[in-house]
């Protein structure tokens, strides 16, 4: 299941924001080399993870950090307006606002391929689109490299394009929206089998002493969907040794490009 960790709860995860912090320079900057800071203690933070970023943490059964990605609500600042806006295609109004939140950083180090690990998967991806229509939104926003977008919506996000490709110094990037609609987050549901959240949010208590990982473990012995959805032995956890960048080509870049024109229209068809 899907930790999530927010500014009220953020206690409990100190090492773990800490071993984000680490795996996002890992990762952002050794693997996929990204130009960007880099603080002593080699941890990749920036001016978004703020008392205002929200986390989710899924970890491995050796309690390290399998997947992890950051959102954050856009009615004050964003990521994709700050430095990506160029990526907006010419006439496109500003995306963000009250109710839009960013899904930045995201990473999944967990490989299987088998049913259990794409359902830990799809947690990952449909837990800030029920975070965000929870606080009365309906869309998130982002901006990714253009080959993992086929990814994104063969794991079920609906996503409508803001422009074109562009290149970003380390990649070719791409801006798009991400439908966060009841129906959106149903076919999600549906699609995997969760038919109910697969995220749990554990708050600070004086009186319990256990770990997070402890509570973790009761919460899975009252819910089969939470049982479900614990990490297990043979989980695969990697991160890949520059296989990464060896993906980044301009003619697969064109076809993923492609690819999700053909399946936004799809989508949009049967809104």
């Amino acid at each position: 299941m899907l930790h999530v960790v927010a500014s009220d709860n953020r206690a409990l995860y100190e090492r773990e924001i800490a071993e984000f912090h680490r795996l996002r320079k890992a990762v952002f900057v050794d693997e996929l080399g990204w130009n960007i800071p880099v603080r002593a203690g080699g941890l990749e933070v920036d001016q978004y993870d703020d008392d205002r970023a929200v986390y989710g943490f899924s970890f491995d059964v050796d309690q390290q950090l399998t997947m992890a990605c950051r959102y954050r609500p856009t009615d004050d600042r964003s990521l994709l307006m700050d430095v990506f806006s160029h990526a907006l295609a010419d006439g496109t109004p500003d995306p963000t606002g009250p109710g839009v939140w960013e899904i930045t950083r995201g990473i999944c180090l967990e490989s299987g391929g088998a049913r259990h690990n794409q359902r830990r998967r799809a947690c990952q991806m449909i837990t800030p689109l029920e975070l965000t229509r929870a606080a009365g939104g309906t869309r998130c926003v982002a901006f990714a490299e253009v080959r993992l977008l086929p990814l994104f919506i063969a794991m079920g996000w609906r996503v409508t394009l803001l422009g074109d490709p562009v290149d970003f110094g380390q990649g070719t990037g791409i801006a798009f929206e991400i439908d966060a609609s009841d129906f959106a987050i149903a076919k999600i549901r549906r699609d995997f089998d969760l038919p109910e959240q697969g995220h749990i949010k554990l708050m600070p208590d004086a009186s319990d002493r256990r770990s997070i990982h402890e509570r973790a473990a009761e919460i899975a012995l009252q819910s089969s969907l939470a049982a479900s959805l614990q990490p297990v032995e043979g989980d695969t956890r990697e991160i890949a040794q520059n296989a990464m960048r060896t993906m980044t080509n301009a003619k697969l870049n064109q076809r993923a490009f492609d690819y999700v024109r053909r399946n936004q229209a799809s989508a949009a068809a049967i809104a």
